[in-house]
Protein backbone atom coordinates (compact mmCIF):
# COMPACT_ATOMS: atom_id res chain seq x y z
CA UNK A 1 0.00 0.00 0.00
CA UNK A 2 1.51 3.25 -1.07
CA UNK A 3 -0.15 6.63 -0.93
CA UNK A 4 1.01 8.98 -3.68
CA UNK A 5 0.06 12.17 -5.49
CA UNK A 6 -3.55 12.01 -6.70
CA UNK A 7 -4.58 11.14 -10.24
CA UNK A 8 -7.86 10.65 -12.06
CA UNK A 9 -9.44 9.58 -15.32
CA UNK A 10 -11.42 11.97 -17.47
CA UNK A 11 -13.95 9.09 -17.74
CA UNK A 12 -14.42 8.47 -13.99
CA UNK A 13 -16.22 10.43 -11.28
CA UNK A 14 -13.51 9.81 -8.64
CA UNK A 15 -9.79 10.37 -8.08
CA UNK A 16 -7.17 7.94 -6.78
CA UNK A 17 -4.17 8.25 -4.44
CA UNK A 18 -3.13 4.67 -3.72
CA UNK A 19 -0.85 2.67 -6.03
CA UNK A 20 -2.55 -0.57 -4.87
CA UNK A 21 -5.93 0.53 -6.26
CA UNK A 22 -6.85 -1.79 -9.14
CA UNK A 23 -9.36 0.68 -10.57
CA UNK A 24 -6.83 3.51 -10.51
CA UNK A 25 -4.14 1.35 -12.08
CA UNK A 26 -6.41 0.34 -14.98
CA UNK A 27 -6.87 3.85 -16.37
CA UNK A 28 -5.89 4.06 -20.04
CA UNK A 29 -2.91 6.42 -20.54
CA UNK A 30 -4.88 8.71 -22.86
CA UNK A 31 -7.51 9.28 -20.12
CA UNK A 32 -5.03 9.72 -17.23
CA UNK A 33 -4.65 13.16 -15.62
CA UNK A 34 -2.75 14.26 -12.51
CA UNK A 35 -4.53 15.82 -9.54
CA UNK A 36 -7.97 15.24 -8.10
CA UNK A 37 -9.92 16.90 -10.89
CA UNK A 38 -12.23 18.20 -8.15
CA UNK A 39 -13.56 14.65 -7.74
CA UNK A 40 -14.06 12.69 -4.48
CA UNK A 41 -11.66 9.92 -3.46
CA UNK A 42 -12.34 6.45 -4.87
CA UNK A 43 -13.88 4.04 -2.33
CA UNK A 44 -11.20 1.45 -3.05
CA UNK A 45 -8.42 3.97 -2.31
CA UNK A 46 -10.26 5.02 0.84
CA UNK A 47 -10.50 1.40 1.98
CA UNK A 48 -6.79 0.81 1.26
CA UNK A 49 -5.64 3.64 3.60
Amino acid sequence: MSKTSPWHSIKQNVHHNNTSCKTGNNIEPENLRSGTGGKPLCKECERLK
